[in-house]
């Protein structure tokens, strides 16, 4: 049988806004930058789903857009409006939303309501207008992980798998001081500023929202978004009792490659697979350990449009081996390799809203289109799409029985 890929778009984000981009001059880059071109409306959400369906799309990771200002919100009328669109126009579709705090509007309704306005449509049930996933680690709650690195020493790979990790995070109080988060990842002006919040805030959160998906039955995500750190706080969140991520033995684990400078594109499909290699290892509760939980794998290319040209490299693997490819075509194609481990690949007007023509100039694009061309991308890998619901069901998390 030809290896098959669940084909997912991810169709908002937080970063492509109006006021997370200052105006360069550029009229193609502002358009882009802008998130002009991003679906907002309920009309714009519901063509485009209809249209993604027919293309073989199953997973459907959307940020709430707010459709006067198009920033991003956390309103959850908005989310329970789009869920019930996209459940009742594509039934199989796998729905996932995004808890990202950068954005002037999440920002002000978090100092109104409080952190768990951030991660509050966790707890809406799938029928209704909840999601099969919320993502509730990507890059916010990094601020945790680097307050016990403080403590503990710059992070690797080897204390992370170590028993001595197990034992500080086991002891590890969080700091209660607030401060202005600024993380270090590849974004708009304004797409880096989290706001200010406290580690203790972020982790108090982190175990709201799992305590939330457990009570309803419904499946864990997170994001890698640098990948030491990302790394440590997945393991820490498994191990902590007050946060148990993936405690009913499910974690899908996104792979932004190219989100930020510690989580770098990878140069070859040897690099890729070391990462994807490294997730899939939370499978075990040590790397020699017996295997504790089902652990699958979302990979994307998150690239500015400015660092769309330099990521351009030759292909090193597959059937288009030896030819010039840029990164979101080669993530596709990394992902079509037989021994991947990859369940789902993403692309979409969160990760990369632009196209690269042959003369290396970027142009709008929108989520149809790059959908389109991934999967050609996979066709030409001979993959096909997966789009039979009980296959997915089986690949995702034996949890979604349940959940449907």
């Amino acid at each position: 049988m030809p290896k098959t890929l669940i084909l997912g778009c991810c169709s908002t984000g937080a970063k492509y806004t109006p006021l997370n981009h200052h105006l360069s001059g550029d009229a193609v880059l502002d358009r882009i930058c802008t998130g002009v071109d991003i679906a907002v409306t309920e009309e714009e959400i519901a063509r485009e789903v209809e249209e993604l369906t027919r293309l073989g799309c199953r997973y459907y990771h959307y940020h709430g857009r707010n459709p006067l200002t198009r920033e991003q919100t956390t309103d959850n009328d908005i989310y329970r409006r789009v869920s019930l669109l996209v459940q009742r126009l594509s039934p199989d579709m796998l729905i996932s939303f995004g808890a990202s705090r950068n954005g002037r509007e999440v920002i002000q309704r978090i100092g109104a309501h409080g952190e768990w306005e951030r991660v509050s449509h966790a707890g809406l049930p799938l029928g209704a207008g909840g999601a099969h996933f919320i993502t509730m680690q990507a890059a916010i709650e990094l601020q945790i992980v680097c307050d016990l690195e403080d403590r503990i020493g710059p992070l690797t790979r080897e204390l992370v798998d170590s028993d001595l990790f197990l034992r500080e995070v086991e002891r590890y109080q969080p700091s209660t001081r607030q401060e202005e988060v600024k993380m270090n990842t590849n974004s708009t002006a304004n797409g880096n500023n989290y706001g200010r919040s406290s580690p203790a805030v972020q982790l108090t959160a982190y175990g709201q929202a799992v305590a939330a998906r457990r009570r309803l039955h419904l499946l864990d995500e997170i994001e890698w978004v640098q990948t030491i750190r990302s790394y440590a706080m997945s393991r820490m969140a498994i191990a902590r009792h007050d946060i148990r991520l993936a405690g009913a033995d499910q974690l899908n684990v996104t792979l932004l490659f190219g989100f930020s400078p510690k989580l770098p594109f990878p140069e070859t499909y040897d690099q890729f697979r070391s990462v994807v290699a490294m997730a899939k290892s939370l499978e075990r509760d040590t790397p020699e350990g017996v295997r504790k939980r089902k652990v699958s794998i979302t990979v994307g290319a998150a690239i500015l449009p400015h660092h769309a040209a330099r990521e351009v490299r030759v292909m090193d693997v597959g059937p288009l081996a030896g030819r010039p490819l840029d990164a979101v075509r080669r993530v596709i194609g990394y992902a079509a390799q037989d021994d991947s481990e990859v369940d789902v690949v993403r692309v979409g007007m969160e990760d990369t809203p632009f196209l690269l023509g042959d003369d290396g100039k970027i142009r709008p694009t929108n989520n149809v289109e790059l959908c389109t061309v991934a999967a050609d991308m996979l066709d030409r890998h001979g993959v096909a799409v997966q789009t039979d619901p009980s296959d997915i069901t089986e690949r995702r998390a034996p949890l979604m029985r349940v959940a449907a």
